[in-house]
């Protein structure tokens, strides 16, 4: 299983992006698609056909309002193939509306099948060769991490929020886990990122990758950098490649 972090910004940070990440095995999964998100896909691959199925964590802009775009640019660029959106139930009928006021009757010009799976924290959930669950994280909104597993080899993202008891079973033993960590001062919707590198210990995960971080933090923070003595942390970056097995 490959890993490319295509972005790893938090909502308005002007220079790494709406943090997204293609998870690649035989097929390709997008995670979340947010308005900054369709220039760091197309920078990394403008092929139609790049993704299989995208997966949106939550209902926030900077998480699937890109959307809209890419499926806009799919379509003109000529894709056939089916696409799968795979989200919470509310969220995937959000989508629609958000493609609507975008691009209004886009929809019915699609010349490739759209299809929806639901996530839901109570069922695990089969795409191709990916097994997949979810659980809740505390955000202002709800917002699902996904665990997916391929080969033997686990690969964890959290979408926003704070890590629950219920996301922390979700992540334990992870080769790789992706979260947002947005401070390191405790918030009622977001990772801080001392007890989230505890929890990552206390998990046995292989590898943590820090995104999302707020932006002045990421800037100016120097504690940052006293995070490359704990091993199994890394601060992510824009362009970041992580290989899981033999993929």
């Amino acid at each position: 299983m490959r890993i490319v972090l295509l972005g790893c910004g938090e909502a308005f940070d002007e220079t790494l992006g709406n943090t997204c990440a293609l998870v690649v095995s035989e097929s390709a999964i997008l995670l979340d698609c947010g308005y900054a998100a369709p220039f760091q896909v197309w920078r990394h691959d403008a092929s139609p056909d790049l993704v299989d199925a995208i997966y949106i964590s939550h209902a926030h802009a900077d998480h699937y309002f890109g959307l809209p775009a890419l499926l806009t640019r799919m379509w003109e660029e000529g894709r056939k193939k089916p696409l799968t959106l795979i989200s919470q139930k509310q969220v995937l009928e959000q989508i629609w509306q958000v493609l609507d006021l975008g691009y209004p009757g886009m929809r019915k010009r699609f010349e490739f099948p759209v299809e929806t799976m639901e996530a839901t924290p109570q069922a695990a959930l089969s795409y191709r060769e990916f097994q997949m669950r979810f659980a809740p994280s505390l955000h202002s909104v709800s917002n699902l991490a996904v665990r997916m597993e391929t080969g033997g080899q686990t690969f964890c993202y959290s979408g926003d929020g704070m890590f629950t008891a219920e996301s922390r079973e979700l992540f334990m033993g992870a080769d790789l886990l992706l979260h947002e960590a947005f401070t390191f001062m405790e918030s009622p919707v977001h990772a801080d990122i001392p007890r989230l590198v505890t929890m990552a210990e206390e998990c046995a995960v292989k590898h943590l990758v820090l995104t999302h971080v707020q932006r002045k933090v990421r800037k100016e923070d120097p504690r940052l950098r006293s995070l490359q003595s704990v091993l199994l942390v890394s601060l992510g970056r824009p362009g970041d490649e992580f290989h899981i097995g033999g993929a």
